[in-house]
């Protein structure tokens, strides 16, 4: 689906309502028991999400495991997330917070 189908689209209906391939990042900045209990949480309810609205295609998450948000350097499958996006492999990204991309605004742009 092109940006033009899309914004014509997001006139008239919600974004629950569109045909959109979803795909999600989520990262936890450290290896703690509490931190990676976090990652199954945000995995499991992305995964949920996702999957149970009917006009929505799961394409399967981006997960960055016990990685700082303070560059992106480090995160292999972040940088993997970009590139797929431009390659136009999905149409919509859920993220827990705008953070989980990074925490400096410069690598988040």
């Amino acid at each position: 689906m092109d940006i033009h189908n899309i914004r014509l689209q997001l006139r008239q209906k919600t974004i629950y309502e569109l045909q959109l391939r979803v795909t999600f990042y989520a990262r936890v900045s450290t290896d703690s028991n509490e931190q990676l209990n976090s990652l199954t949480n945000q995995i499991t309810y992305y995964e949920e999400m996702i999957k149970k609205n009917s006009t929505w295609t799961y394409v399967p998450g981006y997960i960055d495991e016990g990685l700082s948000g303070i560059s992106t350097k480090k995160r292999e499958n972040f940088h993997r997330m970009i590139e797929d996006a431009k390659a136009g492999k999905f149409d919509l990204i859920l993220t827990k917070e705008i953070s989980r991309f990074a925490r400096n605004t410069l690598d988040s742009i």
